[in-house]
This record gives C-alpha cells, structure tokens and sequence, in this order.
C-alpha cells in the first residue's frame, strides 16, 4: 500500500487555490490590507518602530488607497479595464499622503515583505497591483511552508490538521498582505510539536526536540499578544521528559521570554492615536472590581453573536461584505468529522492530556474576549467590540485534540481530499463572482440581485425626509446591470393612513418617462425596504436614469418618513429635494434580474 503524504496533498491545495484568491482578489479588498502595506513600506524603508516614519505627513504613496478595493463605498464588480488602469498606478514620491498604520505587531511578521516591498518597489518601480500580488505570494509560501511542516510532524491527526488549515477563512487570509498567515500557521506548527513530544515514548527529549519547541515559544512571542496564551498548552508534556537533561530550565527561559517580547515591544510601538470611551486602564480597574459586568458582556455576545463567529471561522471575505455559499458553512464542518473519522494512525492522547487540552482551549477563548474587554471596548458598555471569528482560527485545533480517535474502519482519505478540494474550489469560485461579476455575489448564494452595496451602511445614522404635500424627491443613478425590476427605498418610519398614495415615476435623464405607478400607503412596511415594481422589465446596462416621488394628488403620504444617508454614499447618482441638488443620498437600492443566463448574452 502506497504511503499517504498528506502534508504534501495540503500544500499543494493551498498553493493552488491561494493562487487562485491572492490574483481574483482585488488589490485591498482582505482584511486590514491597507494598513499591513503601510507598515510593510515603513520598514522597507528601514524604519521597524510602527509609525516611526508614518507619523509626519505625507509618508505614504498615495497609488497604495488609489487601487484599493476598500476606498469604493459601493463595492463594484472590478472589471479588465479597471485592473488595465490599476497596473498604471505606481509608486509616486510626489504624490505622497499622510497616514498611520494599525499594523503594530512585532516586525518578524512583516521583514520578507519588507524585502519584496523595497526590491520590486523604490529600485524595480513595479506597478502597486503587482506589488501587492508579490506580497500575498510571500505570505502563502511562508503559510504552505507551515502548514506542510505542522502536518509532517504530527504523529496523528493529520487530515484534521490539514482540513482546519484549508478552511475558506484560513486560506483566504494565506493568500492576503496580512500576518494571519505567519499567526496561523506558527500556532498550528507549535501546536503540531508539542503533541509530537507529548505523546513520545522516549524518557528524554533530543537536543534538536528541545531546540525546536523553545525556538517555537518564542516564535509565539512575535505574533500578536494573545498568541502566548497557547503557551499553557505546554504543560501537557509529561513530567519524565521536563526532568531528564533538565529540559524544563530552557523551556522556562523561553517562556519567559516569549511573554515578554509582546510587552516590551508595546512600550517600543505605543497607540499614538486616542479613541474616545476607550481607556484601558480604566477598564482592567472596573474588571477586578466588578468582574460580572464583563460576564454580562461576554453572555450578551455569545448569546447575539456566536452563529456569526462560527460563519466567520469557516469563511467571509471582503471586510465580511461576502459569505460564502450556504452549502460551503455545512461542507467545512462536515469534513472536519470525516477527518476524524479517517484516523488510521494510533492516537496516544491520555485523558488527562484531552481534559487539559479542552480547558486550554477555552482558555484561550475566553482570553479573546477578556483582551478585547479591556483594550479595544468603550468603558460604560455592555459588549465587547472588535471580535471576529478568524480570531480563532490559531487555536482551533484544541478544541478538536480532545475528540481524536482511531477509527476501526477509517474513511478512505481520497473521499475527503475531494470534499475539500471541492469546497475550496468553490469557494474560490464565489469570490470571484463576487468582486467581478454585477449581481455575482447573489448569484454565489442564491439571493435576490440588489444593487448598490453600501459599505457604511448604518441605519442608526439616517436622516429622515417626510413625504407630504410639497416633497418630491427625484434620484439618480447609473444602472450597471442588465435587467432592472424593482427600486427600493428605505422606511425609517411609517405612520400613515389607509387610502393615502405618492406619484413615482422611473425616467431618463432627458425627462421621458419610462415606468410610472402610485404607491398605496397600506402597501409600505412599518419600517425597512419598501419595493416598488418595475414591469415589465427594463433594458438598463450602464444607463443613467432618474426616479422621481412625488404628491401628484396634492396630498401625498404624511407620516411616511424614508431614509437618506447622512453622507455621499453612492458614487454614480445624485438626490435632488423639492428641486435643488443636496450632498447626500436617497437610501435606496435597484432589485436586478441577472442570472447566468443574462450575464452571459
């Protein structure tokens, strides 16, 4: 029988379909891109402490937030001749910003990019697309790299090592300018060493076992803080191997180092910029002298937010702007029990061992939540901002160790390999159907086509117009699909009587009127979209058109209020009110029919 090398079959899933996400997704569009290539240029530039050169202005080329996809409030399909102009943009010293970046984490995390950054930058003046495609494949070669090493050295647990490593969310952050992929992956290979020496039958560790776990710890030093909270897994190494060779003295050493690094560095890189309500010294005062409003805090988010972490461990992209087909969060979940049950290998796990294993992991959780309280929380509130479920991910498998076994009759390893190449295809396929194709993102998971996307969107913040008798508002806007059916607008509030209707009218920009219809006041929900239908359908590709709301009869709708934006919040239109042009934007959206069909004429 043919000996399995799934470490190789992982890495070269992940090469492949990180390939794939690091060239479909556009340039800023992962998260935090924007401040990682910040930093990365500062040190390119020879300056480690974050900010250091950042903090006067006009630093920054200004080409990096020109090309990138997070400046568009709209999020369009990024078409061929967007990505022909993108590859003109490159680096300008006399077209320069100011900025500051968020990326403050230890600089090992950012030095190869550092290097690719100043090589194919300042002395190769390569195109920024093309800089940013350069730094996503250093950081997937440095995640491949681990992961096949994590998987290589595991005496166990193979295939549950590579499925937690392929999951969407992971491989989407591999093939990002981000540090996820070093985090990730160093934890995953710390992990992976430490249950190698664990469960040996040896008395003694070698020189090179010892060697390689205190190189280990203090990696995880250099990530980001919460990373050494891995470090109590650790203890699950048996006592013999500590004692013999005094192995535990260097083990100590390195512990304490790594704890340290993170301290010492956050003095060397402190927050320069103040966020009011947060004050963390305050906040650690109120958690030792009132720990339950942070038990409160951490219910009322684990009650109203755990569907979601579990959707983001599996996989979002884009700011969490696009999930990923329905099927894909059932799939991933589904072969990660597969991947237990394909175990061949004797797992040698005590139960001493899985009970610390399951506790640490908690640990770990409850850590997230704990740091996020204190650093990034306003004080007075009862949440806790700032998490997201990728912030997992690196201490995802403890909560899997417990649980391994070998199976009597194990899955064929061939079936599951195709479930996930599967998944990460489609995943991949998602992606670019959402940044490229109008209406893509709706069709990747099956949902009604409406259209623009709004990037800030919070209704907290609309601004009302009241529809009486001398409203009339008319709205502007390029259609960029194929087939318009529907406009919608936003309710804020509706306290209207039956029998009470407005005028609407769909026209060009040149006044002739292409749709018209009345709205009856007791078709309008209370609150939240409002549809009005245009039949039949409409031709509408790149056509700028104008819809109009009006009181024909004289009367029109008191006590309906519908939405504006505060700001500009749509690119390609403008609202005009009784008449004159405002800076702000109708909250609305445009219902399109496009399917595969259409996309395709």
């Amino acid at each position: 029988m043919k000996k399995q090398r799934p470490e190789v079959f992982f890495s070269i899933l992940i090469l492949v379909v990180g390939m794939i996400l690091l060239l479909i997704t556009p340039a800023g569009a992962n998260f935090d891109e924007e401040t990682y290539v910040a930093r990365i240029w500062e040190m390119a530039l020879g300056h480690v402490i974050p900010n250091s050169y950042l903090d006067s202005p006009e630093r920054l080329p200004s080409g990096f937030f020109t090309i990138s996809y997070r400046r568009n409030i709209n999020l369009p399909a990024t078409d061929i001749e967007t990505l022909n102009q993108q590859l003109k943009v490159k680096i300008d010293d006399y077209d320069l910003m100011t900025y500051q970046t968020r990326a403050k984490y230890f600089p090992t995390l950012f030095l190869v990019q550092a290097v690719v950054m100043r090589f194919f930058g300042p002395h190769l003046h390569y195109p920024i697309l093309i800089l940013y495609y350069l730094l996503r494949f250093s950081y997937l070669i440095i995640y491949c790299l681990l992961i096949f090493f994590s998987i290589k050295v595991l005496p166990f647990g193979k295939w549950v090592f590579g499925t937690l490593a392929v999951f969407p969310m992971c491989l989407i952050q591999a093939a990002a300018v981000s540090a996820d992929s070093l985090i990730i992956g160093i934890s995953f290979l710390f992990i992976a060493w430490v249950i190698r020496i664990a469960t040996s039958e040896k008395e003694a560790l070698s020189k090179k076992e010892l060697i390689v776990v205190c190189l280990l710890i203090l990696a995880l030093g250099t990530l980001k803080p919460n990373a050494v909270f891995l470090l109590p897994f650790l203890i699950i190494i048996p006592v013999r191997l500590l004692k013999n060779n005094k192995a535990w003295i260097p083990i100590l050493i390195a512990t304490v180092a790594s704890v340290s690094i993170p301290v010492i560095w956050s003095q060397l890189a402190p927050e320069l910029t103040e966020n009011p309500g947060i004050d963390p010294a305050r906040q650690l005062v109120i958690l030792i002298t009132n720990p339950h409003i942070f038990f409160k805090s951490l219910w009322v988010m684990l009650s109203s937010s755990l569907p979601n972490y579990l959707k983001q461990i599996v996989g979002v992209a884009g700011y969490g702007y696009w999930n990923m087909p329905r099927i894909i969060y059932w799939l991933i979940p589904a072969a990660l029990v597969l991947a237990l049950f394909s175990e061949s290998a004797k797992v040698t796990l005590s139960t001493r061992q899985r009970i610390l294993t399951g506790i640490i992991a908690l640990f770990n959780l409850f850590m997230v939540f704990l740091v996020f309280y204190v650093v990034i929380t306003p004080v007075g509130v009862t949440r806790i901002d700032g998490i997201q479920g990728r912030y997992f991910e690196p201490f995802l498998p403890l909560f899997i160790i417990p649980f391994m076994f070998t199976a009597k009759k194990h899955l064929n390893t061939l079936i599951l390999g195709a479930i996930l190449s599967i998944c990460s295809l489609i995943c991949a396929a998602s992606l670019f159907l959402s940044y490229h194709v109008v209406c893509g993102y709706a069709l990747a998971t099956n949902q009604p086509c409406t259209l623009p996307y709004y990037k800030n969107w919070d209704p907290s913040t609309f601004l009302g117009i009241d529809l009486d008798n001398e409203t009339e508002i008319k709205q502007g806007a390029v259609i960029t699909c194929k087939e318009l059916t529907g406009i919608q607008v936003w309710v804020n509030k509706n306290n209207t009587s039956t029998g009470q209707r407005e005028f609407f009218a769909l026209e060009t920009t040149s006044g002739k009127t292409l749709r018209e219809s009345w709205i009856q006041s007791e078709s309008l929900p209370q609150n939240g979209w409002a549809t009005i239908a245009i039949d039949p359908p409409l031709s509408s590709l790149n056509v700028e058109l104008q819809f109009e709301l009006n009181p024909k009869d004289g009367i029109g709708i008191p006590g309906l209020e519908l939405g504006r934006f505060p700001t500009s919040e749509f690119k390609r239109g403008s609202l005009w009110l009784n008449g004159k042009e405002t800076e702000n934007d109708l909250v609305f959206k445009y219902i399109c029919a496009d399917d595969f069909s259409t996309i395709l004429k």
